[in-house]
């Protein structure tokens, strides 16, 4: 039925029971992950687990049974409740997605089943192939193995061999092994009101884990208003502490932002039908009221004095009048305008006011610049002015600031910079004026564009500056014809701007500039960042570039086994950046695994730089002058010769002196293999020294009168059949302490 983070559900048929019409009887089962099976642990917290869920009990599985393959598969086996997936019920979206009211209700009755959660109301494994939805509370089928593996990592906080999952609505912190909290949680319901809302998942087919090391953000959801999409954002925040405490605080802030949106739709209706009742009241008496009788027709006709006035005149037969009473005059507002026909006003000027925007928009009038004719962004105003919510308004606005940024876009391609910035300018204004937050993305990456434009222009002027000079009066003049010089110019002037720009590039790489510059140049990504603005896809470059980041991630690799996590997170989000920014897919595995190797290190401790325990380390103390071998010439030998001989023996080789060097990182070298960090370093080998006696005497002389019989029965000395013992002078044994023996 579905694969979930945990392990595997099917729908299965009971062959051993059957129901009371003899039919076999529908179970679910569900088949945990080999990794979690495996664990010892993990099997002892699982066994303790599932007693709690033999009994029904609303939002929880109905454990009937449980078990283990002869190849080690460990299976339950859950009561079939009735009902369909959540997942299932998410693919019959289209991309409208779901009503925000209906929506509002599943994701409320799914915070209500994770409440119930023992012992802390904390899940942390929510998905939708993990919900099943039956008539009244949903159920968590992955509640006994989130509950077990919650307890493994509680009883075990230094565990290093915490499995990694793969799921795009659980957080990046539970995917990589961290205990659940409530703000984990917070994740998963947001990123289930956002498929939901939208039709489709926050992240595509990626999981979380893959969406943070791209960094990657969802986009705006249309149906949301932009405070309400402001809190879902939050909630999607791929960072556990800026995300909302628990889902009910998300869900609250996310129905207290959107009620007013949902209100108007009910406001409206609720006097439109105030409006007919009001109207059709009035109708029907006026229906019943008696013609007045015509009056008698005079002969003769009387002029009106010119100074006699002129009454108002009378309203109409058919008009609402009550009766035997005299006639009011309809309700005003206090504008002097009928209260109907105020609303009418404004709708049609609201219309109106957007057919205005609009067409300016059309004709790339945008702003201003006539006092005669207004623009789109005074239309735009006044029309906001009437219904700051109106889906239209929304629209328009967009497209008033999209038509900003691609204009300002094209600016940039033109390196037309400081156009580019004031268009930028005057959009990040209107952004700010009518709380648009959807263009805000846009807005900040345009602006980062704009800024490292900048600053790659000034250093494409100075290297272009330092070709002139190094060029200019060098290179022979060639008789060649002019048509032909101005024809093959200007590629080879290309090719040798980005062959600059890559022996720029491997030289800070050399100096290990990869990330910042120093005096001699700037750092490798900077160089490498202004050839792809110039020449995008460039391939060359790209290698770099993952070299750069393979570098980078092996330096965070280094120091986290120095447990030096500060600079190892500085590292880990550089590499990231690359990735994310240039599409390094190859390295993604890899910096997932190091995310991973990070939370493990922070789990043992933090490293100090300078603090670190002392390493016990072997010194190599010179031997003894006595157990130095002599030679003693006889007195048949040639005296001279045993000088020699003995000169030569007693003078020990100098060491040569160390000299250190440097490899460029461009250059491969073979890692030596790391040391496990739970074993500790070889000792470092002594010179070789003549092998000493294998039985080694020492005097000891008698301090106790008493026990020295008991002590030493063959008198003041003894004997320890010890090898590789040294021997020692009597004198220093008499000075060292007494030995404790607790």
């Amino acid at each position: 039925m579905a694969d979930t983070a945990l392990g595997k559900l099917y729908w299965a048929q009971d062959l051993k029971q059957t129901q009371g019409n003899g039919e076999q009887s529908n179970i679910l089962v569900f088949t945990l992950l080999p990794a979690l099976a495996q664990n010892p642990v993990f099997e002892q917290a699982f066994g303790h687990v599932l007693h709690g869920y033999q009994k029904p009990t609303p939002g929880m599985p109905h454990i009937i049974d449980d078990g283990k393959t002869a190849d080690g598969l460990r299976w339950i086996i859950i009561r079939n409740s009735g009902g369909m997936l959540l997942s299932e019920r998410l693919a019959e979206l289209d991309d409208r997605g779901m009503p925000v009211p209906e929506a509002l209700e599943l994701l409320d009755s799914l915070n209500n089943a994770i409440a119930n959660q023992r012992p802390d109301g904390v899940f942390g494994y929510l998905e939708p192939d993990a919900v099943l939805l039956g008539d009244k509370l949903p159920c968590l089928l992955t509640a006994p193995v989130a509950a077990a593996l919650r307890a493994t990592y509680n009883s075990t906080p230094n565990e290093r061999s915490r499995q990694t999952l793969h799921s795009g609505y659980i957080s990046p912190e539970v995917l990589l092994g961290d205990t659940p909290t409530t703000a984990d949680d917070t994740f998963s319901i947001a990123s289930l009101a956002y498929h939901l809302l939208q039709g489709e998942a926050p992240f595509g087919k990626q999981s979380a884990l893959e969406a943070t090391v791209r960094n990657l953000s969802p986009t705006s959801i249309r149906k949301l208003r932009p405070e309400a999409w402001a809190v879902l954002r939050q909630g999607l925040d791929l960072k556990r502490a800026t995300r909302h405490k628990n889902p009910t605080a998300l869900l609250r802030a996310l129905q207290r932002k959107q009620q007013k949106k949902l209100l108007l739709p009910l406001a409206a209706l609720v006097a439109a039908g105030a409006v007919a009742m009001t109207t059709y009241q009035l109708l029907s008496r006026s229906d019943t009221q008696p013609v007045n009788p015509p009056e008698t027709a005079l002969t003769g006709v009387t002029a009106i004095p010119p100074s006699s006035t002129v009454e108002p005149p009378q309203p109409p037969t058919g008009s609402a009048t009550l009766v035997d009473e005299p006639s009011l005059p309809p309700a005003v507002n206090p504008d002097g305008v009928p209260a109907p026909a105020a609303k009418l006003a404004v709708e049609n000027d609201l219309s109106t006011l957007q057919d205005n925007a609009a067409d300016a928009i059309r004709k790339g009038n945008l702003f201003n610049t006539d006092a005669a004719q207004p623009a789109a962004v005074d239309y735009l105003r006044k029309a906001i002015a009437l219904n700051a919510d109106d889906t239209k308004n929304q629209q328009l606005l967009a497209q008033l600031i999209n038509d900003q940024h691609t204009e300002a876009e094209a600016l940039l391609s033109a390196g037309k910079l400081d156009e580019a910035s004031t268009l930028l300018g005057t959009a990040d204004r209107l952004i700010t004026e009518f709380t648009f937050a959807d263009g805000l993305k846009r807005q900040v990456s345009l602006e980062t564009e704009v800024e490292q434009a900048k600053r790659k222009q000034a250093l494409a002027q100075e290297t272009s500056s330092n070709i002139t000079a190094t060029t200019d009066g060098t290179l022979p003049a060639t008789p060649t014809d002019a048509t032909s010089n101005s024809t093959s110019t200007s590629p080879p002037a290309v090719d040798d701007d980005a062959r600059q720009y890559l022996e720029r590039a491997q030289r800070a790489i050399s100096f290990g500039n990869l990330n910042t510059g120093d005096d001699r140049g700037e750092s490798a990504v900077a160089y490498l960042s202004t050839l792809l603005e110039k020449t995008p896809d460039q391939p060359d470059a790209l290698k770099l570039l993952e070299k750069v980041a393979t570098l980078q991630q092996d330096n965070a690799l280094a120091l986290l086994r120095k447990r030096d996590t500060d600079n190892a997170r500085t590292a880990l989000n550089d590499s990231q950046a690359l990735i994310g920014k240039y599409k390094l897919d190859a390295l993604v595995e890899e910096q997932i695994a190091l995310e991973k190797r990070y939370r493990e290190t922070l789990a043992m401790g933090v490293f100090v730089p300078g603090k670190e325990a002392p390493t016990p380390i072997t010194e190599s103390k010179p031997a003894p002058a006595t157990a130095k071998p002599t030679i003693v010439p006889q007195e048949t030998e040639n005296p001279e010769a045993a000088a020699a001989a003995a000169a030569v023996v007693t003078s020990a080789p100098a060491p040569a002196p160390v000299e250190e060097i440097r490899i460029p990182a461009d250059i491969p070298v073979q890692e030596v293999a790391p040391v496990p960090a739970t074993t500790e370093l070889p000792p470092i080998q002594l010179d070789t020294q003549p092998p000493p006696a294998n039985n080694v005497t020492f005097e000891v002389p008698v301090t106790d009168a008493d026990n020295a019989a008991a002590a030493n029965p063959n008198g003041n000395t003894f004997t320890l059949d010890v090898p590789n013992l040294m021997e020692l002078p009597l004198d220093s044994i008499k000075d060292m302490p007494p030995a404790n023996n607790q």
